[in-house]
């Protein structure tokens, strides 16, 4: 409840429909008052004038103060939206990511780790505005091939962590196939300069109840296959993998 009224607190229409209320039940206390206050003859002249003046007083200061209220609601859903997005590429922060992950064990799906390949070498040659640019655009190519209750996180440099929330390895590989490939044939153009770059993705099944740790493991691990057998390609953990990283985990305590 409280956050259906800060989201209506947080409009102008919010700040307009407290403030009348508010200066509604001014009227309505200020007409009881009179009632007990004045006896007589005097009782009829306070009621008439009762209401005038505290809808003078009330709705200005109530305005007032409604209008501080939805300031300090924005001023507090800028400050998370800071702390939840990347400043950058305005996907989810690697924070977030884990967050809400941690809030919700039931989920499932494919995570990927996906990373632009020889990205050193278009910051050594072009500069790292240059960069900049690539990185954005390649976090709106990934979260434009997601789903909104899907996760695009950047983990870190040029390396985002993407969770296809209840997807399974077959269609979880076609979305990372059609994102590496969307990327590729993508041009940034920076400075008059055509920038193309491509990504290699790895990729691993979340259970139920499983610690996404060990699933973003396994898809880095994935990741780290695609590198080494000539990048720009997606390749997912084995369930064997998984299962031997369960094991090592058991047994480490980890």
């Amino acid at each position: 409840m409280w956050h259906d009224m800060k989201r209506a607190l947080s409009t102008w229409t919010g700040v307009f429909t407290a403030s009348t209320l508010t200066t509604v039940a001014c009227m309505i206390v200020s007409e009881v008052m009179v009632y007990l206050l004045f006896p007589g003859q005097d009782l009829l002249a306070a009621l008439q004038i009762a209401p005038l003046i505290s809808l003078v007083t009330a709705y200005p200061f109530s305005f007032f103060i409604w209008s501080q209220v939805r300031r300090n609601i924005q001023m507090g859903i800028e400050l998370q939206r800071l702390v939840n997005r990347d400043r950058l590429t305005d996907v989810a922060t690697r924070d977030f990511f884990f967050a809400r992950m941690r809030s919700d064990p039931q989920a499932y799906g494919i995570s990927l780790m996906v990373d632009i390949d020889f990205f050193k070498t278009v910051n050594d040659t072009f500069g790292h505005m240059a960069g900049d640019a690539v990185i954005v655009r390649v976090a709106e190519i990934l979260h434009q091939n997601t789903r909104a209750n899907d996760i695009v996180c950047r983990f870190g440099g040029e390396e985002f962590v993407v969770f296809l929330r209840e997807k399974g390895s077959s269609d979880g590989f076609d979305i990372a196939e059609r994102m590496r490939k969307a990327i590729s044939d993508d041009v940034v153009v920076f400075d008059g300069q055509n920038l193309s770059v491509t990504v290699s993705i790895g990729g691993s099944m979340k259970e139920r109840l499983a610690d996404v740790n060990l699933a973003i493991q396994q898809a880095d691990r994935a990741l780290y296959r695609a590198k080494s057998l000539g990048r720009n390609r997606t390749i997912f953990s084995e369930p064997t993998d998984l299962m031997e990283e369960r094991m090592t985990s058991s047994f480490t305590g980890i």
